[in-house]
């Protein structure tokens, strides 16, 4: 089974590979807003890419979601922006780990407290 930690080093080395075959350089950290900003659009682009493909919003029409297959596949081109953005703001796995247990007790609680 891969871990998250292993998911953050695959998707740093495939952004790096894609920003030297691109571009023909390694990635500079100085244009870290640049490709923040890139990063954050593209997610939302896949967002809109999966709503799609399950067809969740779209009230008006008959037509079934997708399949199964075709929705991972955009699910998983959500994911590789949401590891990209976490490796270009330099958050570990462990960290990311950390954060979402804590999270998820909280929201837990919130959810047994009425919020």
């Amino acid at each position: 089974m891969i871990n998250l930690k292993e998911l953050y080093e695959k998707q740093n080395k495939l952004d790096e590979y894609i920003v030297k075959k691109s571009l023909g350089t390694s990635f500079n950290h100085n244009s870290k807003s640049d490709f923040l900003s890139d990063r954050l659009l593209a997610l939302f682009v896949e967002v809109g890419e999966f709503a799609n493909k399950t067809r969740c919003f779209k009230y008006w029409s008959k037509k079934p979601e997708d399949s199964k297959p075709e929705m991972l596949e955009e699910y998983v081109d959500m994911l590789h922006f949401f590891l990209s953005i976490g490796n270009t703001m330099g958050f570990t796995a462990t960290e990311v780990e950390d954060a979402y247990r804590k999270k998820n007790n909280k929201n837990r609680d919130r959810q047994n407290n009425g919020y």
